[in-house]
């Protein structure tokens, strides 16, 4: 048993008994984890507020024996209050805090991960909204690209990944990792060249020189990136339609 301090971010918090929550965290130092706030919604408690999802906060958390770590004391970094004052950014910070929740492994740390996941809150919080889906907004589909990249998977998206060849890509499977040429595209599924150049962006662009695009295209990425988490991490998203 042993009692440490971290940075986290609450990726989501659930009801527990009366009074406590159990709150799931991606930290820095031990990957995503999940914790109980004993009295958290009680009305005198300090912690209840400080454990929203979307909010950076500095914690004291004790690993007892079972499964659930407790959360010893709170204290905000980066609240990112203006994921609260607007129901596009709340929606999109929403998207990326499903796809933190469900695509990172428990008890595996990853800074880059956490870096990430933290610079998306930030620059949605003050983000403008957007005139389509806040999932398909150029921040939640930049964090969602890029995530692939920190958890270790790199899509190819230069030549064909099935016979090597140098030539325009006309195709892209999931299952193999990345685009097809003509004469291999009858393995994968044809996509437009539109869509593969907004992906690349993407992976090649800092998160907060993602741009906004047509949303044919973005609905594009967005079925390209799910995917590969589909096929590679076995995971869907709610936030997303349906592949």
């Amino acid at each position: 048993m042993a009692t440490y301090e971290t940075e986290a971010i609450v990726l989501r918090t659930i009801r527990f008994s009366e009074a406590d929550n159990i709150v799931s965290l991606l930290t820095l130092e031990r990957g995503r984890v999940a914790a109980i706030a004993k009295g958290a919604r009680r009305p005198k408690s300090r912690l209840g507020g400080r454990l929203q999802p979307g909010v950076r906060v500095n914690l004291t958390l004790h690993q007892g024996r079972g499964d659930l770590h407790g959360i010893r004391g709170a204290a905000p970094v980066e609240p990112n209050a203006g994921l609260w004052v607007e129901s596009y950014r709340l929606l999109a910070a929403s998207a990326v805090l499903e796809t933190a929740m469900r695509a990172l492994p428990e008890d595996e740390p990853s800074e880059g991960a956490y870096n990430l996941t933290a610079r998306a809150l930030a620059l949605l919080a003050r983000t403008p909204p957007g005139s389509g889906p806040a999932r398909l907004d150029p921040v939640v589909l930049g964090f969602r690209t890029k995530l692939l990249v920190a958890i270790g998977f790199l899509p190819q998206l230069a030549g064909c990944v099935s016979c090597g060849a140098d030539v325009a890509a006309t195709a892209f499977s999931a299952r193999m990792g990345g685009t097809l040429c003509d004469d291999c595209a009858g393995v994968g599924d044809y996509v437009g060249a539109h869509v593969l150049d907004a992906l690349r962006q993407l992976l090649g662009a800092p998160l907060a020189e993602a741009a906004p695009m047509q949303r044919s295209v973005a609905e594009g990425v967005e079925h390209l990136v799910g995917a590969l988490l589909m096929e590679h991490l076995g995971v869907t998203l709610k936030s997303a339609p349906s592949l």
